[in-house]
């Protein structure tokens, strides 16, 4: 006889409650979700649960290319007891949170990014401008106060900014070491 295994802390997280009334499927395993809540804070579920799609009337809707654990850690973000935010998982959260259009999840990861020191100031504006982070690399660009600062572009590729980045890093420098260009001379 053969015991089933005890369900991991992700899978406890969303177990079928008097508040679920649906079920996402994820890598074969059930999350028992509230519709309201998701519609709530993600129009991704509000069409999903509530347009006139097949997946209204399904009582199980399979949620395809996502990871089980990083699917179970992006709904956390909406519940009052959310899982961790990590250096490890931050980019796959704000991936995902961009797909399935959780902005509120969105928001804590950006936030997660600003404030954490696992990431180093320019790894955060690269973040920032690859996933279109507007708070975030409005912070960041602030951090590039002092002139040396901006020697974090000196080596590396600039190249793996978007143009709009570059130019509003460059206005920061210009802005505040205008004179600095004349001492080049």
């Amino acid at each position: 006889m053969t015991e089933t295994p005890e369900p991991s802390i992700y899978e406890k997280a969303f177990v079928k409650s008097d508040k679920t009334d649906a079920i996402l499927v994820v890598d074969g395993k059930k999350l028992h979700v509230n519709k309201t809540l998701l519609s709530f804070h993600s129009e991704y579920f509000d069409t999903l649960f509530n347009s006139e799609f097949k997946e209204k009337s399904m009582e199980e809707i399979e949620i395809k290319d996502v990871g089980f654990k990083d699917f179970v850690i992006l709904l956390s973000l909406i519940h009052p007891k959310p899982f961790e935010i990590t250096n490890w998982n931050t980019e796959i959260l704000v991936k995902l949170a961009d797909r399935f259009l959780l902005s509120n999840a969105k928001f804590q990861v950006e936030h997660f990014i600003k404030t954490t020191s696992e990431f180093t100031r320019h790894e955060k504006l690269l973040l920032a401008d690859k996933y279109n982070l507007e708070n975030l690399l409005e912070h960041v660009i602030g951090l590039y106060g002092a002139r040396e600062s901006f020697a974090d572009f000196w080596h590396t590729n600039c190249r793996q900014f978007s143009d709009s980045s570059k130019a509003r890093i460059f206005d920061k420098l210009f802005t505040r070491h205008g004179n600095f260009f004349y001492e080049w001379k």
